[in-house]
């Protein structure tokens, strides 16, 4: 007999004694596991059988919870209000007020929380009543007042009652004292939780999407293990993972939802990775990164001593969700991490990456050096067909992302490998200086400024094939020099349109240290140096009198920079420093003084600022 099946039973007898029943049941489980779905379910069954021979039966529970109760007349009032709904919060307002203004005349306390408490006695009529004190550890009044409260109710009414709690999650200062209220007022402990199949079931009925209810039922058997597979499958996290993949599913490209695979393999992916984030498992960074240990793990080898303990949580994650697709995920760990985290979708990057997806759009549409990523799950045919489309890109220069570049090379390292030499006898690093060198000539290399920062390891949430070895390195350096003359190349050209816009609103220079180059932001990318000293300077001192909002912009835009990414600014910061101060020696008193004293504070941070760097 299953546990729920136990308690069924036992909830079965001790509801059918006769007279007092002098103990209370405690029905115990961990936080999550559906206690209170239980008790729902179990009185809803009970009261439709009670139905069956008295159609007038009336519904004997009165269901309180102490999450967050703070009084003991709280809970009465709780009670009143569950017994007589009809009357409910608006009886005992008028009660605690009636028995305010009587309280001389027939001793009632003047104190509304007194007056509610004797509503118990005034107007609480709880005869043949069943009493179930939900969410007794997520009280905040000490557990031995609230257990002294409800023993009440078993020695003076000699009524039914049932205690939900999670004795795992009650605090060390109370546990000894909480043991020793329980053995006076629990009779019988039970552990219960609920079927996982029925609360999935439960929540599916409010989700609203019908491709999401179609993932959700295509997909039930290999969910509901993946959901066992964490060890503490808690509910509340299932609800809530749930709702953010239907959330999820409706902010992004339509091509997902119309794809029944993608959509199975993305629903267990995100149950795998919510119950994970939700229990603290994994943490933020942990998940940012997931995709990148997985790779390097399975790069290692299956007990490598040299894996890293995040590599080491990576393959446990692929052992234990059996069901889930981790190596190609339709939306990245570092998006779910957003979701999950802050609840916030960067549509724009998901639907990218998605775009690039063959669960979305096929394999025909995907470009070729995404297909030869994981050439290996791919028929030979299908293969076939992507090297040539590869080859192709290749020798014509289409590809011309560094991200993009990067994957080609690896790819091209790991075919060879395998036999397959895709550069016709050519080493890596000749064949590709000329490839980056032809792209220079033509001017036609992306920028991807964000590249080799914190995402130096991937691109597209993809991790780089033969990442770590020497061959992949000398390219990786090769394509880092290649885009950062790219990036120059751009911001030379993009300087005039910066300096236009610091013109026509020169207290307004956010840009210069808000992210998001796409964006027209320029935080962590060197561009003022292709700015003429004088121009600039026009801007800084204008009438005598420094400009603090854009000096001010300067200083976050330089203190945010922890890295090289605008060292190629710091000379230009030196020259721009020297020329306001000849400007300011020009100036009539006071402010000459005045402007000397403001220019030689804000430089001289950065002066310090670049020591600091230096040393």
């Amino acid at each position: 007999m299953t546990s729920n099946a136990n308690a069924r039973e036992f909830l079965d007898y001790y509801l059918g004694l006769d007279g007092d029943p002098e103990f209370a049941v405690l029905l115990e489980g961990p936080w999550g596991s559906g206690k209170s779905h239980f008790v729902e379910t179990y009185f809803r069954d009970r009261f439709a059988e009670a139905r069956k021979t008295d159609a007038e039966s009336k519904d004997p529970l009165i269901h309180v919870s102490l999450f967050g109760i703070r009084e003991l007349s709280d809970i009465t009032t709780q009670m009143f209000e569950k017994a007589h709904p009809v009357l409910g919060g608006k009886a005992v307002k008028l009660i605690n007020s009636v028995g305010s203004k009587l309280g001389g005349l027939v001793g009632l306390s003047l104190d509304p929380k007194e007056n509610a408490a004797l509503l118990e006695s005034m107007t609480l009529n709880l005869k043949d009543r069943i009493l179930v004190f939900d969410d007794l550890e997520r009280s905040p009044l000490p557990l031995v007042e609230v257990m002294g409260f409800i023993n009440r109710f078993v020695e003076h009414y000699k009524l039914k009652v049932i205690v939900v709690a999670s004795e795992d999650d009650i605090t060390e200062g109370q546990k000894n004292e909480y043991k020793g209220r329980k053995e006076k007022l629990v009779g019988k402990t039970i552990k219960v939780g609920s079927d996982p199949g029925e609360v999935l079931d439960a929540f599916t009925s409010r989700l609203k999407i019908p491709e999401v209810l179609k993932a959700v039922a295509v997909n039930r058997d290999r969910l509901l293990t993946t959901f066992a597979a964490s060890g503490r499958p808690n509910f509340r996290s299932l609800r809530a993972v749930l709702l953010d993949y239907e959330r999820i599913v409706t902010l992004v490209d339509p091509r997902l939802s119309e794809s029944e695979d993608a959509m199975g393999q993305l629903l267990l992916h995100m149950v795998a990775l919510g119950v994970e984030f939700r229990s603290n498992a994994l943490d933020d960074n942990a998940l940012r990164n997931l995709q990148i240990d997985i790779r390097l793990r399975l790069k290692s080898g299956a007990g490598s001593n040299n894996d890293t303990d995040a590599q080491k949580r990576a393959s446990d994650l692929r052992m234990r969700y059996k069901h889930v697709a981790f190596d190609d995920p339709i939306i990245r760990p570092d998006h779910l991490a957003d979701l999950f985290s802050s609840g916030t979708v960067d549509v724009v990057r998901v639907n990218e990456h998605i775009a690039r997806h063959p669960a979305i759009v096929g394999y025909a549409e995907v470009p070729a050096w995404r297909f030869m990523w994981s050439w290996y799950d791919h028929p030979e045919s299908d293969y076939r067909a992507a090297r040539a489309r590869f080859v192709d890109d290749l020798a014509k220069r289409k590809i011309t992302h560094p991200g993009q570049i990067l994957h080609a090379a690896g790819s091209a390292i790991r075919l060879k490998k395998f036999g397959d030499d895709l550069l016709d006898g050519r080493t890596v690093e000749d064949y590709f200086t000329e490839y980056l060198a032809d792209l220079d000539t033509t001017e036609t290399l992306e920028t991807a400024p964000d590249l080799f920062g914190h995402a130096a390891g991937s691109y597209a949430g993809l991790g780089y094939n033969e990442a770590d070895t020497p061959e992949f390195a000398s390219i990786r350096a090769l394509v880092k020099q290649a885009a950062q003359r790219a990036l120059e190349r751009t911001m030379k050209a993009s300087a005039p349109i910066l300096l236009k816009r610091l013109q026509d609103d020169s207290e307004d220079a956010q840009m210069l240290h808000k992210w998001g180059l796409d964006n027209g932001n320029y935080a962590g990318v060197a561009i003022l140096h292709h700015i003429v000293v004088a121009d600039f300077a026009d801007l800084v001192l204008i009438d005598g009198k420094p400009n603090e909002r854009l000096l001010r912009a300067l200083r976050e835009r330089h203190q945010q920079s922890h890295d090289s990414a605008l060292d190629l600014e710091i000379p230009w910061l030196e020259q721009l420093r020297v020329e306001l101060m000849k400007r300011a020696e020009k100036l009539s008193p006071p402010y000459r003084k005045l402007s000397e004293m403001r220019l030689e504070y804000w430089f001289r941070e950065h002066a310090e600022r670049f020591a600091s760097r230096e040393a």
